[in-house]
This record gives structure tokens, C-alpha cells and sequence, in this order.
């Protein structure tokens, strides 16, 4: 058991510090737009949106369900390997045309055109890297995963901000995310090649077909998922412009970063949860004391970014940026909510409830076509700032009613006193003048002060998560034992 528990703290440990090197796209990203201006990296948020939807659709949740196949048949890695680059050839065919079209189509500039083309090509090259790292991870060597990453940031800051300074505009932007990728698929390949299986690239229809089947509804889920979250800036570039589009892709970014924070926190429960029967009260346990987690660190996200953004937006993107700062403002709730809304999504797959998971994903993304439009014209990239909170909040909401009859409302008295804090602290900023550093401060100090005083986690619970993040539920003690 040590053993294991030691590996899985590991692994974590590892996926943390994978997640930390976005923040060197981060920073190339906001030096990118700090040259390029709002109108350029509008045109780079249209073309990057719509790239990641072209990844979304050579993807389809099949990642998760590889590295389930390969941790338990590792001997079989070359064969998996043929089928899903084989699925995803398949997939390419159509996904590409379509997405090749689009720009022509929509009569976007021939500069945005060229970018969207420039970052599809990076993004294909992603969706076969993603394959490798699927090894890595079903292998427990993750420390491969992070080499790639790694070079991949490394070249990509390296080659753009190098050619932005020497004059280049938002063709060497987009074509610097390509040869990152290129180079890393490469190093990826060999790595696996030489470390964990002797890979042929041969065609495997009839593993390709069993892979899709295999997908399923998990896949549909992942892509209604997904066409959610990129239909928001799409909408603001068409309906709003490329100007709209640069403010609302700039603070989008950042909300990019900060949903680093459940990813790592789901990477570490989730296999609690697997292993652990829905019947059992430990189940249960660790869902509610995640959610205490989540809302913990989600809600000073909501207060920093509602009561600090235009301090931030100065800070990091510069004075051209400063319609930016109401965006950012607005989106903090978005975080917060996303911050919940992934980690309730993972426990129905842990409840193997996929189908549940569909019809929440197709809530979400319906609630975003009816919803978006309007706010987009009504009130330019702010609307779709709002837009894109009331479409967490639906999905945060239709989580919760699917889990309703599986395990209750995941919430606890800690987490009533968690929220009663960021609102104490969110009204006594309020009552500052908008725009400094003080009002900022005030929030998160007096959030800070609440959590002293109402004590929503107690010792006892940080005694019990430790464990149960390595991977060792702990049995219930005092007050960890007491959720409800």
C-alpha cells in the first residue's frame, strides 16, 4: 500500500509541475498581445478558438479510456497506439474540411484565415502528442510527459517573442505554436519508441472501429462539453468584432490558467473515487470534502478578479487592455463555477453514469446557443462575459440535479461557512473605490479572516485529505467524519 500511495503522491507531484509550464504560454501568450494589440489578438483568439474545436473533435474523451487500456495490458501499447492514430486519421478527414472551410466561408481577412490554418496544423500536432503522454501516464512515467512539455514552452516562447521583437506579427505568432508542436511530437514519439513499445505505423481499421464503439457516450459528453466553452468567444468575434474579441480573448486567458486549479485536484481524487463502491460512505465523504476544497480555493479567485482586475489587467497586459478589466471582473464567477463544474462531472464518470453526463453537457450547450447571441449583441464582449458565467452556472447546476438521487447535494455546513466569508469580504471591498490595489486587498484579507474565524476546515478534515489525495481513504475521525 505504501508503495502505491507513494507512486499516485508522485504522479500528482508530477501533473503539477506538467500544469505549471502553461504558465510559459501564459506569458508568451500576454506578450504577444501586448505587440499585436486588441484587433491583432482578436484575430488570434478567432483563430485559436476555432483550432481548438478541430482538437476537440480528433479527441473525444478517447485519452482517458487509453490510458485505462494500456495500465492494464501494457503489453499491448503498439496495438492501442495503431488504433487511435488510425480513429484519428479517420476523424481528421472530415474535421479538417470543415474546418479548412470555415474562415473562407465566414469571409474572415486573409491574415486571420492563414492564422486559423497555422494553428489547426498545431493543434493536430497536439492531438497526437496527447497520444504519447496517454502512455506516459498508463506507464506511471510521467517525467517523460513533463520533459516534452517542457521543450514544447520552451521553443514556443523562445521562436515567437524572439520574432515578435524582431518585427513579426500574428502569421509568426500562430506559426510558432506549429513548429513547437512539431518538434515535440517528435521527442515524443522517440521517447516512447525507445522506452515502451516498438511503434509501427500501420493502419488498424478494425481497432479503430472498436475504439469508437468503446467511446461512446463518454465522447459525446467531451465534445458537447467542449463546444460549449469555445462557442462563447466564437460568437463575440463574429457578432462583436475583432477588437471585442482581443479584450475578451486576453481575459479569457487568464480564466485558461486558473482552471490549471481543478484539473490537478481532480488528477488526485479521481482515483479514489474509482477505486472506491458508491455504496460506501467514504464515497460520499470525499466528494463533499473536495467540493469544501474547491469552493475554498474558487471563491478567492471570484473576489480577486472581481474586485482586482483592472489593477491585474494593467499589471499584465498594459493600458491598450483597459476594456479588458470588466471582462476579467465578470468572469472570476465563471472560474469559481468551473472549478465545480469539472470536479461533479468526473464523479459521474465515477458513477458511471456517462449517460447523465451527456444530458448535462447537452443542457450547457443549449442554454449557450439560446443565451449567448443576444448578450453578444446587446452588449459586445461584456455580454459574453456574462454568457459564459450563466452557462456555468447551468451546468453547475444540472451536475448537481443528475447526482441528486446518486449521493445528495455534495455540500457540508463548511462550505455554507466558505461562501458566507467571500461575501462578507466581497461587500466590505465594495464599499472601496474601484480601479486600486487596496480594494483587492481588503477582499482578500477580510476572506482570509473569516476562514480564521468560522473555521470551515478543520484540522481533522486536512488530516484525513492528505491521505485520500495519495491515493489511502482514510477512515473517519471526529469531525472529517461529519459532512452533513
Amino acid at each position: 500500500m505504501s508503495g502505491t500511495a507513494g507512486r499516485v503522491a508522485r504522479n500528482a507531484l508530477l501533473k503539477t509541475a506538467v500544469q505549471a509550464t502553461r504558465l510559459l504560454s501564459l506569458c508568451f501568450v500576454v506578450v504577444a498581445a501586448r505587440i499585436l494589440g486588441p484587433e491583432d489578438f482578436g484575430k488570434f483568439t478567432f483563430a485559436y478558438t476555432l483550432a481548438t474545436l478541430l482538437g476537440a473533435a480528433l479527441d473525444l474523451g478517447m485519452h482517458a479510456l487509453l490510458v485505462r487500456s494500456v495500465a492494464r495490458a501494457r503489453a499491448d501499447t503498439a496495438a492501442y497506439w495503431a488504433a487511435a492514430v488510425t480513429l484519428k486519421c479517420w476523424l481528421l478527414v472530415p474535421a479538417g474540411l470543415v474546418f479548412v472551410a470555415f474562415p473562407l466561408v465566414t469571409g474572415r481577412p486573409l491574415d486571420t484565415t492563414l492564422a486559423v490554418w497555422l494553428l489547426g496544423g498545431a493543434i493536430v500536432l497536439q492531438s497526437f502528442i496527447e497520444l504519447a503522454v496517454t502512455v506516459f501516464t498508463a506507464f506511471e512515467r510521467l517525467e517523460y510527459e513533463l520533459g516534452v512539455r517542457v521543450v514544447e514552452k520552451v521553443f514556443l516562447f523562445a521562436v515567437g517573442i524572439g520574432g515578435l521583437w524582431a518585427g513579426g506579427r500574428l502569421l509568426l505568432t500562430s506559426g510558432a505554436f506549429t513548429l513547437a508542436g512539431g518538434l515535440s511530437l517528435v521527442l515524443a514519439v522517440r521517447l516512447v519508441h525507445r522506452h515502451f513499445a516498438r511503434l509501427a505505423w500501420a493502419w488498424d481499421r478494425a481497432g479503430a472501429r472498436a475504439l469508437a464503439r468503446a467511446l461512446g457516450p463518454v465522447a459525446v459528453a467531451f465534445l458537447l462539453a467542449f463546444v460549449t466553452t469555445r462557442l462563447v468567444p466564437l460568437m463575440v468575434a463574429l457578432l462583436a468584432g475583432d477588437v471585442a474579441a482581443g479584450h475578451f480573448g486576453a481575459a479569457v486567458r487568464v480564466l485558461d490558467v486558473l482552471m490549471v486549479v481543478p484539473v490537478i485536484v481532480v488528477a488526485a481524487v479521481y482515483p479514489v473515487l474509482a477505486r472506491t463502491s458508491p455504496a460506501d460512505p467514504r464515497f460520499r465523504r470525499v466528494v463533499v470534502q473536495t467540493v469544501d476544497l474547491l469552493l475554498l480555493l474558487g471563491l478567492p479567485v471570484a473576489l480577486a478578479l472581481a474586485h482586482g482586475a483592472a489593477w491585474l489587467t494593467a499589471a499584465v497586459y498594459g493600458p491598450r487592455y483597459e476594456a479588458t478589466a470588466p471582462l476579467l471582473a465578470v468572469l472570476g464567477a465563471a472560474a469559481c463555477l468551473g472549478f465545480l463544474g469539472q470536479f461533479l462531472g468526473v464523479v459521474l464518470l465515477a458513477l458511471d453514469r456517462a449517460r447523465r453526463l451527456v444530458v448535462t453537457a447537452a443542457a450547457s450547450l443549449a442554454a449557450s446557443v439560446l443565451l449567448t447571441p443576444g448578450l453578444v449583441l446587446a452588449m459586445g464582449a461584456l455580454g459574453g462575459a456574462a454568457a459564459l458565467v450563466l452557462v456555468e452556472a447551468v451546468a453547475v447546476t444540472a451536475l448537481l440535479v443528475a447526482l441528486l438521487p446518486l449521493i445528495r447535494l455534495p455540500f457540508s455546513a463548511n462550505a455554507v461557512k466558505t461562501a458566507g466569508s467571500a461575501a462578507v469580504a466581497s461587500l466590505l471591498a465594495g464599499t472601496l473605490p474601484a480601479g486600486g490595489g487596496w480594494r483587492l486587498a481588503v477582499a482578500l484579507g477580510a476572506y482570509t479572516a473569516g476562514l480564521l474565524v468560522l473555521r470551515p476546515v478543520p484540522a481533522a478534515v486536512w488530516r484525513q485529505l492528505g491521505p485520500a489525495l495519495a491515493g489511502r481513504p482514510a477512515e473517519p475521525t471526529g469531525m472529517a467524519g461529519r459532512v452533513d
